[in-house]
């Protein structure tokens, strides 16, 4: 019986800080079946970098909702930031 792998993503957006913008963390994890198989962190400074990401993760067919509801958040912190 085969199992279900899958991709999941967890977003934090960190403050701007003193000379740099505002950064968005997002925790890259893995999964086959229940087993957690790898995790890692992707960090972004800004939207053209994030949208690539974004694409290449539609493109494997992952579900990128919560990708592209952190991107929603990222925005309007940059645009606050200017």
């Amino acid at each position: 019986m085969p199992t279900e792998d899958r991709v999941t993503y967890e977003a934090s957006l960190g403050a701007p800080e003193a000379g740099s913008p505002a950064r968005l963390y997002v925790w890259v994890r893995r999964f086959r079946g229940d087993e957690e198989m790898t995790g890692r962190y992707e960090i972004f400074e800004d939207l053209a970098r994030l949208d690539a990401f974004i694409a290449r993760a539609t493109a494997a067919g992952e579900d990128t909702g919560e990708l592209r509801d952190a991107r929603e958040s990222f925005a309007a912190s940059l645009v606050r930031e200017a």
